[in-house]
This record gives C-alpha cells, structure tokens and sequence, in this order.
C-alpha cells in the first residue's frame, strides 16, 4: 500500500445498556448497517494487517487528535472494535475517565476485549441519534470514520451538542461527498446493470456524504454559539485489486442490493472495472474527509 496525500490497570471494562431502543428508520437502514458491522466484526482486524486504505485513515485522524489537560471525560462515539479508544486511553492520566459508545454488538464485544484490563475505559450501546449519556458530561468527544453512518443528520447533531459541556471540545471525522469518486465513477455503470436505478440510490443513501459547506452549516446549527469549523482533505491511496477488494467485499459488498443469481456476475465485472484504474502505483482510491470541530470560545 502507498499513499499519496493532499490535505491541509486490571478490571474487564464495564459494557452498559443505553436507553432502550435504536432509532429504525428510512426502511430499516439502521438496522441492516448496524447488523452488517456486528456480522462482519472479527474481520476488521485484518485491516491492521492489511493496512488498508481505510486503516491508515483512521490512523490519521488518531493522530491528530490532542488530549487536552482539562479533559476530564473522553467518548467516542461508533467507537468500533475500540482501538482509537483504548490508544488514547494508554496516554497516562489515571483520572481521565474513557466511554466508549456503539451499536454494533459484535464490534462493542471486540472493544470489550481489547479494554480488559483498563479500569478507566467504558463501553455503553448506543447510536449517535441515541446517545446514552447526561446532557453536558462530556468534555471532549469524538468520533473517527462513522457519522456518515448516520440515519438522521439533524438528530445526530443535536444528540452531540447535548452531551458535550458548553466548554467541551469535539473532532468529528467523516466521509464527504466526493468519497472515492474513482470507483464510482467506474463501478456505477456496473452496479446499474444488475441493480437497477431504484436499488442503486437506496443503497447510495445509506451514507450521509456531506459537502463542507453542507456540513458547516448543519453543526453550526446544533451548536449555536461555539466555534465550529470544518476542514477537509483528499487523500489518495495506491493498492493493488486484491488489496482493495478485501475492504470492498467487506463493505459495500454488504450493502448493495444484488440478486444471488447474479451476484457472481456482478463481482466479476466490478473487479474488472476497479482493475481498469490501475496505474504504476497501483489502483487509486481517493478518500475525501471531513473533520468538524467544535472547540471552546475561550480556547
């Protein structure tokens, strides 16, 4: 894999039910999201070994985040298998207390595991238009590659504004609108063929991809009054077909609507479409993030 970038103690952890019920909208969406991340849980940890596309972004968006001193309470939320969680968690501070939130059971039972041991860390169900938690208890939240998960935009803002202090802090970090627009420019003519043009915009609106400004706009909104500014990158990423099929699969293969008769077909000529992109470096993939943060006035 290589990249090219343009951008600017020992307890088992505690895992605790959020209030009751998961929002169930656009048809089900949440719940078929939801229940693909918690099927397919133990396969993200090929990620790591593979260092895909999608790990080294992660990586990135880790690495920018800074534990301010006064942060005394740290969530994240659609914390995953809780890698970036537990990271930070390591970073000193025994009376920093980590949460951890997520709706996919499998994935919040890899995050468990990975805890155990680390008194400080807690690890609750929740959603971001569910948010288990005291209105302003947080002091600094974030979330890495998740929020376009989202079923209600306006909610889930909303949901995170209410849980931070008013001089709380947040990094969120998204996929935006422009998202691998090479494969889609490749794959759309494909997924139209086997799909239909019904199926592929249901599928294609499982994902709340915002512009910058679309985005700005929206947290502003939910947080009235803070400093909200959000930046963008568009970081390229060379892998070979095997290399960025195995993210693939795992990922939009799950989520579009193919019939079973034709779904072997169907792989067959994306992957001869993906393999059209490639180049000397290998097949690109483009990955456009959002990051949207909320800091203190006074800060």
């Amino acid at each position: 894999m290589s990249t090219r970038a343009n951008s600017p103690r020992s307890r088992v952890c505690v895992v605790a039910p959020c209030r009751k019920g998961h929002p169930v909208e656009r048809n089900g969406t949440m719940n078929k999201i939801v229940e693909t991340y918690s099927r397919l849980a133990d396969e993200y940890r090929r990620d790591e070994a593979s260092q895909s596309c999608w790990f080294l972004a992660a990586e990135k968006a880790l690495a920018a985040i800074a534990l301010n001193d006064r942060y005394r309470t740290v969530a994240d939320i659609g914390c995953g298998t809780g890698r970036a969680l537990c990271d930070l968690a390591s970073r000193g501070r025994d009376d920093r207390r980590f949460i951890g939130v997520e709706p996919a059971d499998n994935m919040r039972a890899l995050a468990a595991e990975l805890a155990r041991g680390q008194e400080h860390i807690r690890l609750l169900n929740g959603s971001f238009e569910q948010i288990p938690l005291e209105s302003k208890s947080i002091d600094y939240l974030y979330s890495i590659l998740a929020f376009h998960w989202t079923t209600n935009l306006t909610r889930s803002a909303e949901e995170l504004a209410r849980v931070l202090k008013d001089d709380g802090d947040m990094d969120l970090f998204f996929i935006g609108r422009n998202n691998g627009h090479e494969f889609i420019r490749k794959t759309t003519p494909v997924f139209l063929k086997y799909m239909g043009p019904v199926a592929l915009l249901r599928s294609a609106g499982m994902r709340q991809q915002l512009t910058r400004d679309e985005a700005q706009q929206l947290f502003s909104k939910a947080f009235a009054g803070r400093v909200v500014t959000v930046e963008e990158s568009h970081d390229t990423y060379f892998d070979t077909l095997e290399g960025h099929w195995t993210w693939w699969v795992r990922i939009e293969g799950q989520l579009v609507d193919i019939p079973a008769e034709k779904r072997a077909d169907c792989d067959r000529a994306v992957k001869d479409a993906i393999a059209s992109l490639q180049t000397q470096e290998g097949i690109p993939y483009t990955i456009h993030m959002l990051r949207v943060k909320v800091r203190n006035q006074g800060a």
